[in-house]
């Protein structure tokens, strides 16, 4: 009895964050015991081929996703749980702003489309003749797996598809439909206005398309709904088939089956997961210095250094505050605690994205300095991967 209540507690939890890591602990309870998952990167190459070793990895068969994972970057010596955290949070990046291959013939690769919280699946025949959704369902699972940053706005219409609920109608709105033609046809159709010649072509050109009758004055409605639910849903039934296919591969599609509301916490909105300078400062702990080692002049600036990263967090967008947090720790997933120190030897800020440390020079006098050199540190994330 004591077995199948903590087995099944996820199920019971109120928290909903808190059931789903407690799911996420259970499925990994016996991880420690497998073989590890290896994939490698290779920063001397370009970024496409470093986007195929990503898609090869997660196109493998047969894999046990729920068991350990080691990152190997080529050309750069860091180890430890920071590079796995660059390695989701680069998956991420490449989901939520497309991939450089041109998979599909037209100079970037996204695998989503729209605005924030109502990002739909690409309609390309290319990405779902090569199974693409399949690796990206996996990719999605992987990094919840593994605590790493999730993949925010997707439209809250495709939730009760990808749980399976036979219960619950998807409930969409116009924009959910990122193709301009479609929400042209659906506006002219729910409005109270006399439709032209021109305006009854265009919706009946649509409309014949999709297999469906021409506009009447007793049909508007029916025929608004039915081109909105197809523009949204029908044309993507199979790319949230092999969405599914790719959750289930992790483990995670039984989570949001059994408990639809989790489906939230899987692929939250993106206004939850903005960055506020409040959330990272109550994180740090900052340095205490040891007043029978420092000389008082180097006490005086540390001091202004940690008071000019605290004025850095306080000011920063909530852009730049997810780029600081990628620098400090990996990815934009807030630690239990973030550590700062200060150091006389260093020219530009460093991060132990390991031990989630961030590492100031002393030797920055002004804020304008130390803005300076903490951006040109941030953006160097993007060349490379830095000390870890």
């Amino acid at each position: 009895m004591l077995t199948f209540s903590i087995a099944f507690k996820w199920k019971i939890e109120p928290d909903l964050e808190s059931a789903a890591r407690i799911y996420r602990r259970q499925i990994l309870k016996n991880a420690d015991d497998k073989p590890d998952l290896v994939v490698t990167l290779d920063l001397h190459s370009c970024e496409k081929d470093r986007e195929r070793e990503m898609l090869a990895f997660y196109k493998r068969p047969n894999v046990d996703w729920t068991s350990p994972l080691t990152v190997k970057l080529k050309g750069d010596a860091a180890l430890g749980d920071g590079v796995k955290r660059h390695f989701f949070t680069l998956i991420m990046e490449k989901l939520h702003h497309g991939f450089e291959l041109d998979i599909d013939n037209c100079g970037k690769t996204l695998l989503f489309n729209g605005e924030d919280d109502h990002k739909v699946p690409s309609t390309s025949r290319a990405l779902l003749d090569g199974d693409l959704f399949r690796v990206v369902g996996r990719m999605i699972g992987h990094t919840f797996i593994n605590e790493g940053p999730l993949y925010s706005g997707l439209s809250p219409a495709f939730f009760p598809l990808l749980s399976g609920s036979k219960d619950d109608t998807p409930l969409f709105e116009l924009k959910d439909c990122p193709d301009t033609d479609v929400i042209e046809v659906v506006s002219l159709l729910e409005s109270q206005n006399e439709l032209n010649q021109n305006e009854m072509d265009n919706i009946n050109n649509l409309a014949i398309n999709w297999d469906l009758p021409a506009v009447s004055n007793s049909n508007r409605r029916w025929l608004a709904e039915t081109i909105l639910h197809h523009g949204v849903i029908g044309r993507r039934e199979k790319q949230i088939s092999q969405l599914r296919r790719g959750l289930k591969d992790t483990g995670v599609l039984r989570m949001i089956k059994e408990r639809r509301s989790l489906t939230a916490v899987l692929f939250p909105r993106s206004s939850a997961l903005l960055m506020e300078p409040e959330m990272i400062l109550r994180k740090v702990i900052w340095p205490e210095p040891d007043s029978d080692d420092e000389a008082p002049l180097n006490l005086e600036q540390s001091c202004d250094v940690t008071a000019f990263l605290r004025e850095y967090i306080q000011t920063g967008s909530p852009a730049e505050l997810c780029e600081l947090l990628k620098f400090w720790t990996g990815w934009a997933v807030l630690p239990q605690h973030l550590y700062v120190e200060v150091s006389p030897d260093l020219s530009l800020p460093v991060a132990s994205t390991c031990l989630t440390t961030l590492k100031l020079p002393l030797r920055c006098r002004t804020f304008l300095a130390f803005t300076q050199a903490m951006r040109a540190a941030v953006s160097s994330t993007r060349f490379g991967f830095g000390l870890i």
